[in-house]
């Protein structure tokens, strides 16, 4: 179980930390400083005819609106506020981070689940240029779909979607009304705050039913780390237990809270930046 728990850990941190292998080289191969050339000389949104997607994309929560049901990890990222800080760890170098879209990504919204072939993304490009190859492939509901590989798709527009034409239609028809959006984390999405530049949430974990992780910057400079577990197992209980009682060694303030008769356990632990390393390692298998 042990080394079950250290993979989705490290894919928690690494379906953020690289852009997907969507494309078999169908992408720009421009690297560094030019992956810069020509921005701005590059045209707008506007060339792109049709409806422009238009959502809220600051947090999971947001992402989860506009996902359809079927989601079983998701994952948000504010690239603008995560580089020059130790949640750098979390976010792709800049040149991979262009390579997308020959333009930059400030914030990236993940849904998946791999046993049910399905998955998307959402993205906030700054600037909101098009600055790479694509054809009109189709037209769903007003939009455009740009094709960037077989099966492959974007909709333009704030954010830009990305991922398999036939699950951004789904998407397309979750945003406008038509079905029904995700509902699969509802519960334990209620115990999140906002404003975490890294979010994570899963229903494909040994120690739960589902688990939430997050990593946020606090006003003081300090790091937090929370986790949500909704019907944790009892051994997971006891870990944290456990660990909470020598966390000052490590260098970590502890604060634990079981709520709604034991169904979530949420733990938030802080640590000052240069003793972020024992934080990000923390870990309750």
């Amino acid at each position: 179980m042990k080394q079950k728990y250290v993979a989705i850990f490290l894919v928690a941190i690494m379906v953020m930390s690289i852009l997907p292998l969507f494309f078999s080289g169908n992408t720009n191969d421009s690297s560094g400083s030019e992956e810069l050339t020509g921005l701005e000389d590059a045209p707008g949104f506007e060339i792109i005819g049709g409806t422009h997607f238009d959502a809220e994309i600051n947090s999971i929560s947001d992402g989860l609106t506009i996902t359809p049901e079927g989601v079983s990890n998701a994952a948000y990222i504010d690239y603008s506020k995560v580089y020059n800080t130790p949640l750098r760890v979390f976010a792709p170098n800049i040149t991979d981070l262009y390579s997308l879209y020959n333009t930059g990504i400030s914030k990236r919204y993940s849904a998946y689940n791999d046993s049910a072939n399905f998955g998307f993304e959402a993205h906030i490009l700054k600037p909101e240029v098009i600055n790479f190859e694509y054809s009109v492939a189709d037209m769903y509901n007003g939009y455009s779909l740009l094709m960037r590989g077989p099966n492959v798709s974007n909709i333009i527009g704030t954010p830009t979607l990305l991922g398999d034409r036939a699950i951004l239609k789904k998407v397309i028809d979750v945003s406008s009304g038509i079905s029904q959006g995700s509902t699969e984390f509802t519960e334990i999405m209620n115990y999140v705050d906002s404003g975490a530049e890294y979010q994570f949430v899963t229903s494909t974990d040994p120690l739960a039913e589902q688990h939430y992780l997050e990593f946020k910057r606090v006003d003081d400079g300090n790091y937090t780390r929370t986790e949500i577990f909704l019907n944790p197992l009892e051994s997971t209980i006891n870990t944290i237990a456990g660990l909470e009682a020598n966390s000052t060694e490590r260098g970590l303030l502890y604060d634990t809270a079981i709520e709604d008769d034991g169904r979530i356990v949420k733990v938030v632990v802080t640590s000052n930046e240069s003793n972020f390393f024992n934080l990000a390692m923390e870990q309750y298998w």
